[in-house]
């Protein structure tokens, strides 16, 4: 679980040379301009490299268009384009995200239908269905009110935060296009901290002070991210303190709900705990007449009935066991403060900034903004729009 989980993830990571030393192969395939153009970038080799050569010449080429969207507001009157109309930016979401309720909740791309997040509903669903049916009705008629009262609770709870892990922002960083057609660049350089779009530096460049502290320039978002952000190749986006992506939950897990992730996987396991052997004890007690199993030497339909419910018994146990070692990692990276993703690459965590406890911060995009469909997909040329007095 723990191998599907941390795999998808994607990085689009591009910086500039340090001084001072060489460069290794991956530093040498991602090398870009230093933005105080002291260094050329090193000679890309290759077809990819090629590939990201002449990324850069178009970006270089199309630098004077965007600095000139950066630095108006395309959501005024004055600056839109003639006849065109604004829509909600959930509406026009250009990465591969659902957005759900009139864009309160979101979750992530999923290339499964979903199937994965399916199983994980079924794996909780039937057999504490099972519980409230069966065992629950039986331990109140007897006076025992604690056990099925604490395993009401639990299960709320790990259903409640299951839905927040999975329809809530696990840290989004918006792309480019959308910061420039929402017009948030200053909202997002006063939350952040630093320009994320990187003005005043040459196209793809990072300023030495930043890229010191771990900040990296996305090629797909691009953005410069901060240290511990990454960009998810399901999701299409660049996530804050990115763990990874999840297929059970359909979402990145990141800065934003992964107390959420670690709190549902805890209450699935001592769901597990109060469940299960509840369910066991309760089907051997029964006498030959009432069981399953005299139901099953009567009846051929409930024989099959009988067998699937073993199997599927027996998945819910592997995927109970399998909450508890996901867990004991979990655990194990909070302590020593890591995320999945640094803890798999050996990445150090520069900033020191706990991997639970830190801040959550604020949703860095507005849903219901109004916005150009056009810039937000990045199709807008300089003849489509006004600035000023030019059409």
């Amino acid at each position: 679980m723990m191998a599907s989980e941390a795999g998808a993830q994607g990085s689009n990571d591009a910086h500039p040379a340090m001084d001072g030393g060489g460069l290794s192969d991956d530093d040498e395939t991602q090398a870009i301009l230093h933005p105080n153009g002291a260094r050329p970038a090193p000679r890309l080799i290759g077809v990819a490299r090629r590939e990201q050569a002449s990324g850069d010449i178009e970006l270089g080429q199309m630098g004077g268009f965007e600095q000139q969207l950066e630095d108006i507001d395309l959501t005024s009157p004055a600056h839109r384009r003639p006849g065109s109309a604004l829509l909600p930016l959930y509406s026009v979401w250009p990465s591969q995200n659902y957005f759900c309720c009139g864009g309160l909740l979101l979750t992530g791309g999923s290339g499964e239908f979903c199937a994965p997040n399916i199983c994980i509903w079924a794996m909780i669903l039937f057999p504490s269905g099972l519980y409230f049916i069966f065992v629950f009705p039986q331990l109140v008629q007897r006076g025992a009110f604690a056990l099925p009262g604490a395993t009401l609770v639990v299960f709320l709870v790990a259903t409640g935060l299951l839905c927040a892990t999975c329809c809530t922002d696990p840290g989004i960083l918006p792309r480019r296009d959308v910061i420039i057609a929402s017009n948030s660049a200053a909202k997002l350089e006063e939350a952040l901290g630093y320009d994320p779009l990187g003005r005043g530096c040459q196209p793809c460049g990072v300023p030495d002070g930043l890229y010191r502290q771990g900040y990296r320039y996305c090629r797909t978002c691009k953005i410069i991210r901060p240290p511990r952000a990454s960009h998810c190749g399901d999701c299409d986006n660049c996530v804050l303190r990115y763990d990874h992506h999840c297929p059970f939950v359909n979402n990145c897990v990141g800065q934003r709900n992964y107390a959420f992730f670690l709190g549902f996987i805890t209450c699935v396991m001592f769901l597990a705990m109060l469940v299960m052997p509840s369910i066991f004890t309760y089907f051997s007690a029964l006498s030959d007449d009432k069981s399953m199993v005299g139901l099953v030497s009567v009846s051929y339909s409930m024989r099959v009935v009988w067998y699937l419910i073993i199997v599927f018994g027996g998945f819910v146990v592997v995927a109970a066991i399998g909450s508890a070692l996901l867990w004991v990692y979990h655990a194990f990276l909070v302590v020593t403060n890591r995320t999945t993703k640094e803890y798999r690459k050996s990445i150090t965590n520069l900033t020191e900034e706990p991997t639970l406890c830190a801040p959550r911060g604020p949703q860095l995009f507005d849903p219901w903004a109004l916005v150009d469909p056009q810039v937000v997909n990045g199709s807008m040329n300089s003849s489509s729009i006004r600035c000023g007095r030019h059409l």
